[in-house]
């Protein structure tokens, strides 16, 4: 019986994933009646790619109370069910990040919404990348944002 693998002892997930299994802990102040999240890698507080961000919140005629935003490392796991059980959004805009990265097995549309898990996902580079790339902010804003958040009448 020894031609069989110990699966006991195997390693199968890494410990980078406990990530997913432990509470999260949300940075700086949540607006729980917020109905849209932004999940983007990290930048700096008063910094360009915030502007620019701030900006795009305000062409999707979002006032700061209807979104909150959650940076993470690039790289770091964040556990998605642990966000959509404590913000419950129903619009979720992802920047700079996989789905893989919160715990989701799962391909999206670059640029246009998808919907997953109730919630409508639109993704896009990051906001660093979006600085240096026009085109793909014109992408985002053409095919994913204007659609979903501007021309409906009900969000």
């Amino acid at each position: 019986m020894t031609d069989f693998p110990n699966i006991i002892e195997s390693k199968i997930i890494s410990r980078e994933f406990d990530a997913l299994w432990e509470e999260l802990q949300l940075p700086g102040t949540i607006n729980e009646q917020a109905t849209t999240l932004v999940i983007c890698s990290a930048y700096t507080i008063g910094g360009p790619e915030e502007a620019q961000l701030r900006k795009m919140m305000q062409a999707c005629k979002l006032a700061e109370t209807d979104y909150n935003i959650v940076q993470t490392e690039e790289g770091k796991p964040i556990a998605w069910h642990q966000l959509r059980d404590k913000l419950q959004p129903k619009y979720v805009l992802l920047l700079g990040l996989h789905p893989q990265q919160l715990g989701i097995s799962a391909l999206f549309h670059l640029y246009a919404p998808t919907r997953f898990n109730d919630t409508v996902w639109i993704c896009g580079p990051s906001l660093q990348d979006m600085e240096i790339q026009p085109d793909a902010k014109k992408q985002l804003w053409v095919n994913g944002l204007k659609p979903v958040f501007v021309d409906t009448t009900t969000n």
